[in-house]
């Protein structure tokens, strides 16, 4: 089969080193890929985000059969919808418009799980400035302000005061830093507890569980710095319980599946609270794999990465599937995986570009790099993002996973030694494990 999958990112790059492991992959076009993507594999062409007419006639000239959607813009507007349209028999791997606006709208997606009873953070939603300073008083410390639309992971901020909390509401709606994506905020309850990510392939009926993960949005050691798009992962993640799984499967995951007929890949942000009923509650759903955690849950994969996602589209195939309880999850090998992101210094807010790189060499097969704002110019490599790169280690466990990937990275600083100071990284990504 001909696969085409979209996107430049560390997430498409991770999914396409897994899709070459499949025997059913005659061919992977990743459009447009990244510089440490095979250069005969990448499409040389501007992104799709909601122009569908030439990613129709790739399709059509280059016989594809399955495309699968990696980043969330061409889902929210309706790429599966257009691909379906034109081609009936085309296999796509992610939901359609309607299912999308989960990620796509934070009011969509408020008004949905306070419907469906899904335990979230309070929230009131606001549409401009003086109505969201109306709301603000009250509000309970902290606050979480999130604009509306897609923002690239940078939409979500926590305040501890209300100054802070005015001025990033006056950015939103008059600095305009989001565009049309904060012309809606949701005002939210700030939850405590310990994060996880929790992924499921859906195929509109059921939902088959990855291994879980934790990421790490804070750009600093210790949770300090700004929240971005993700500065490492770890999986799996051991806090939530097989309990908690199958209350997250029954009264989170089915509501959507039932409401939406879902299809493709469903992200549950959660946050494991103690003091909660059900231990449990959902900070955000995602329609695509989440980035960075992708990274470090596909090589505990096993099995055929190629078949679970023609699973989702009806495609008859059978693989063999581990059930706990009510839940039915993907086989995985034992172990850990530790991602740690290198980010361009300055980022989430602004950071220098082009910045010239290069990597050690890897002799270690337990040990994956994957790029993702990283572009090829006059045979050198060169930064174009502000997260660079991911180091992604294999280990027997999570102490053997970090000595490998930290290890590699004293190695990046030596190699780089005249531009390392213009890159950072996490030192702690799952730090709290060795024990």
């Amino acid at each position: 089969m001909r696969i085409l999958l979209l996107g430049s990112g560390g997430r498409e790059h991770a999914l396409y080193l897994k899709l070459r492991e499949s025997p059913l992959a005659e061919k992977i076009f990743v459009w447009p890929g990244n510089a440490l993507i095979a250069r005969e594999d990448r499409v040389n062409a501007p992104a799709v985000v909601d122009n569908f007419s030439a990613l129709e006639a790739f399709i059509e000239r280059e016989k594809i059969g399955l495309t699968i959607v990696g980043n969330e813009a061409p889902l929210v507007h309706g790429v599966r919808d257009a691909l379906k349209a034109k081609f009936p028999g085309h296999y796509v791997f992610g939901p359609d418009k309607r299912g999308a606006q989960l990620e796509g709208s934070k009011v969509f997606s408020d008004a949905f799980m306070r419907e469906a009873k899904i335990p979230h953070g309070e929230s009131a939603v606001a549409r401009s400035l003086g109505e969201a300073l109306e709301l603000l008083p009250q509000q309970s410390l902290p606050l979480v302000i999130k604009a509306d639309g897609l923002a690239a992971g940078k939409g979500v901020s926590i305040h501890h005061d209300i100054e802070g909390a005015k001025e990033k509401l006056e950015e939103i709606f008059i600095a305009r830093t989001f565009g049309e994506s904060g012309s809606r905020v949701l005002l939210q309850k700030f939850l405590k507890g310990q994060e996880a990510s929790l992924f499921a392939l859906v195929d509109g009926k059921d939902a088959l569980l990855l291994p879980t993960a934790q990421d790490y949005k804070r750009a600093l050691d210790n949770d300090a710095g700004e929240n971005t798009g993700g500065m490492g992962a770890y999986a799996p993640s051991t806090d939530l319980t097989d309990e908690q799984k199958d209350f997250v499967r029954t009264h989170i995951i089915q509501p959507v599946i039932d409401r939406f007929e879902y299809r493709g890949l469903l992200y549950v942000g959660l946050m494991i609270q103690s003091e909660a009923k059900d231990g449990v509650a959902v900070v955000e759903f995602n329609c695509r794999f989440g980035d960075p955690e992708t990274q470090s849950i596909l090589p505990l994969l096993e099995g055929d990465l190629v078949e679970y996602l023609l699973w989702t589209d009806n495609f008859d195939v059978k693989f063999p599937i581990m059930q706990y309880g009510e839940t039915l999850r993907l086989p995985h090998r034992r172990g850990a995986c530790v991602n740690a992101v290198i980010a361009a210094k300055g980022y989430p807010a602004a950071f220098e570009k082009n910045i010239p790189l290069s990597f050690p060499e890897n002799k270690n097969r337990n040990l994956q790099i994957i790029g993702a704002g990283i572009e090829e110019r006059d045979g050198h490599l060169i930064s174009t993002g502000g997260r660079v790169a991911n180091i992604v280690a294999y280990g027997k466990d999570v102490a053997e996973a970090r000595q490998i990937l930290y290890a590699y990275l004293e190695d990046f600083k030596n190699c780089n030694a005249k531009t390392r100071e213009k890159f950072y990284w996490r030192s702690d990504i799952a730090q709290m494990r060795q024990a």
